[in-house]
C-alpha cells in the first residue's frame, strides 16, 4: 500500500466495510431527518389575555379547517394539524404505477392557568389564523 492513501484505506477490507456502513447510516439519517415528526417545525402560537378572556392565536398558513383538531383538557388546549399527501407516479415504458401516501401530524399543547369549561370555548379560523377564546375564570385575591 502507498503512503499517499488515507488511513481508512490501509485497514483490512472488513474494517473498511464497517466504516462505510457507519458513514452511510449518518448520511441517510441526515437526509431523512425532516421526515421525522419530531423535527417538524412547531405550530407558531401567541397567547395574550384581556380582562375577560384568554386568547390563543395559531398561525396555520396553507392548512384547511378540516385538517385542524382542537382538544380541550382540564387546564390545556391541544392544537393538532394532520396533513395527508397522496401522489401517484406512472412509468410510461413499463406501465408500473407507484402510489405514495404520507401523513404528517403536528401538535402544540398550550397550558392555561385556570380550569377550562369546554362549552364556553369559542374557536374561529380565517385566512390561516386560528383564534381560540377562553373565558377567563381567574379571580384576584385581595391582599390585606
Amino acid at each position: 500500500m502507498s503512503d499517499q492513501q488515507p488511513w481508512s484505506k490501509k485497514l483490512p477490507q472488513n474494517y473498511q466495510d464497517i466504516l462505510k456502513t457507519i458513514d452511510g447510516f449518518f448520511q441517510n439519517t441526515m437526509q431523512h431527518i425532516n421526515d421525522n415528526p419530531l423535527f417538524l417545525p412547531p405550530i407558531p402560537t401567541t397567547v395574550f389575555e384581556s380582562n375577560d378572556s384568554l386568547i390563543i392565536e395559531a398561525e396555520l398558513p396553507g392548512v384547511s379547517k378540516s385538517q385542524i383538531n382542537l382538544d380541550i383538557y382540564r387546564q390545556a388546549v391541544r392544537i393538532q394539524v394532520t396533513q395527508d399527501e397522496r401522489s401517484e407516479y406512472t412509468d410510461d415504458k413499463s406501465g408500473i404505477t407507484e402510489r405514495v401516501n404520507q401523513t404528517q401530524t403536528r401538535q402544540r399543547v398550550i397550558p392555561v392557568p385556570f380550569f377550562i369549561n369546554e362549552q364556553e370555548v369559542k374557536a374561529t379560523y380565517k385566512n390561516g389564523l386560528l383564534q381560540i377564546i377562553i373565558p377567563n375564570k381567574r379571580k384576584q385575591i385581595p391582599i390585606e
